[in-house]
Formats: structure tokens, C-alpha cells, sequence
């Protein structure tokens, strides 16, 4: 699905297929564990999804913000103006009137975002991550945390052999397009391990509660508590101080030496 010159029902039906396993793997209840305690203490949040694809995420959010009576005003952008127009398109057909005029879908590169410093309160980025290794994604991380001013929420997969077994399995037993067929395990491929996330918290200079939330989670999945895993990674990669972007924020043996702005958001990935 990074080819952008496939723009044709190969990719239609894939997106259909990636909105499907989101489902089925829970990829939704990740960030729920993370974003419901925001939304029972806030009426009203503005969050921007990166790599939003198809949408599934956006209209997720949308109808699981009104359960809380939080307004949530969200922004999903993606780099490829066809599937831009397939989520705008997916919005159009799930939402109410009235909650589809809180979400817009841009065209947007996230490793270059126009937006100021603390522009949106969170930043989610699902299954987005694993696209950039690297000095690219240590770029995308200060990027987002930079705009990010509650909190940087990363769903993103786990490396492992029985995740890749998994979703190969999946993917043809359902049928699956070939296009998912292929990327699916590849993405599994390209997901992380510990030692990624701990290396990529650190160049980005994100702060040190990050890491722990990275070094709780691992010792959670070794010891096979996957569940707890997935809402302990997910507390990892909190945006720095209100105000400071990462280049100007203070450090302390390396890290950003900053603290929440909100003490109870948690903001970071989760493992599938």
C-alpha cells in the first residue's frame, strides 16, 4: 500500500481488507485503553490521526468520543490523495451529519506538518509507525510529539514470528486481496521489538517515562500477560512540556526532562 501509482480496485479492496483486520485484532481496543480516561475528563478535544488510510480510526473515534459526551474535533491526513478520498468517502457513509462536521481528511506529509507548536492535544498514529525506520522515524516522532500537546499515542505492531504466522494465515484463509495477502506480513516484519522503541524514545528525545512504559510492556509479553502489554505500551511516548518542542525542551542524561501536561494522559504504542 506505499505504492502510491496503485489507485485502482487492488487497492480499494485492500483498504476494505486492513479496515477488517483493524477489527477482527483488536487494533481499535489499543487505543481505546489509552484515549477513554482523556475523554471521561475533558468535553472537548482536537486530535490528529496520521496515516488515517481509509478512515476506519477517524469514525471510531468520532462515535466512541460521544459515548463520553467529550466533542472531539479530529484530523486525519495521509499522504496519498486517493485513499484521502476513500476515507473521506467511508466518513461520508458512517457518521451522522452531525459527527461527520468533526472530522476532516487531509492531503499532509507527517514528517513535515504545517501546524504550530501544541496544535492538537493528541496525536495518533495507528499502525503508521513501522513505514519509517531509522533517521526517518526518529523525523516523524519529534515531528508529531511536537505538536502533540497532551500526548503522542503510537498503536504499532510487534515483531514476532507468530505475529507474522498469524496474519499470513489470516489473510489467505479469509480470502484476503493479494495486496494484503503481501503487505500484511511484511508489515510484521518491519513492526518492532523492544530494543527499537527504546532506541527510537531515546533519539527522538522523547521523555524518560516513555521508555519505562516500553520496558513494563516487554516484561509484560514475556511473561504472557499480552492484554496488560497492550495497554502498558500504549502509555509510552508522552509529548513534552506545554509549549517547548523538542529541540528547545531541557535534558537530562539525554532524554527531554519534561513532564506531562496532563499527569494521567499516557501516550504512546501498542503491540498487537
Amino acid at each position: 500500500m506505499d505504492d502510491f501509482s496503485i489507485t485502482d480496485a487492488r487497492l480499494t479492496r485492500a483498504l476494505q481488507d486492513l479496515r477488517r483486520t483493524n477489527r477482527l485484532l483488536g487494533a481499535y481496543a489499543a487505543t481505546d485503553a489509552v484515549l477513554d480516561p482523556l475523554l471521561r475528563r475533558h468535553d472537548q478535544l482536537r486530535i490528529l490521526d496520521v496515516g488515517c488510510g481509509v478512515g476506519d480510526h477517524l469514525a471510531h473515534l468520532a462515535r466512541r468520543a460521544g459515548r463520553f459526551g467529550c466533542r472531539v474535533d479530529l484530523v486525519g491526513i495521509d499522504a496519498n490523495p486517493v485513499t484521502v478520498g476513500h476515507a473521506r468517502a467511508h466518513l461520508d457513509a458512517q457518521l451522522s451529519p452531525s459527527l461527520r462536521s468533526r472530522v476532516r481528511v487531509e492531503i499532509a506529509d507527517a514528517q513535515d506538518l504545517s501546524c504550530p507548536n501544541g496544535a492538537v492535544d493528541v496525536v495518533h498514529a495507528a499502525l503508521f509507525l513501522h513505514h519509517f525506520h531509522g533517521p526517518d522515524a526518529v523525523q516523524l516522532l519529534t515531528e508529531l510529539q511536537r505538536v502533540a500537546r497532551r500526548g503522542l499515542l503510537v498503536n504499532d505492531l510487534h515483531r514476532h514470528p507468530l505475529a507474522y504466522v498469524g496474519i499470513w494465515m489470516l489473510s489467505r484463509l479469509l480470502r484476503m486481496a493479494p495486496m494484503m495477502q503481501h503487505d500484511g506480513p511484511m508489515s510484521v516484519r518491519r513492526g518492532f521489538r523492544r530494543d527499537d522503541l527504546l532506541r527510537l524514545a531515546r533519539d527522538a528525545q522523547l521523555p524518560a517515562d516513555a521508555q519505562e512504559a516500553i520496558e513494563n510492556a516487554a516484561a509484560r509479553l514475556a511473561s504472557g500477560e499480552t492484554e496488560a502489554a497492550k495497554t502498558t505500551v500504549a502509555e509510552a511516548f508522552p509529548s513534552p512540556c506545554e509549549g517547548k518542542t523538542p529541540r528547545d525542551a531541557p535534558t537530562e542524561g539525554g532524554h527531554a526532562a519534561c513532564h506531562r501536561v496532563d499527569p494521567e494522559m499516557p501516550g504512546d504504542p501498542d503491540v498487537l
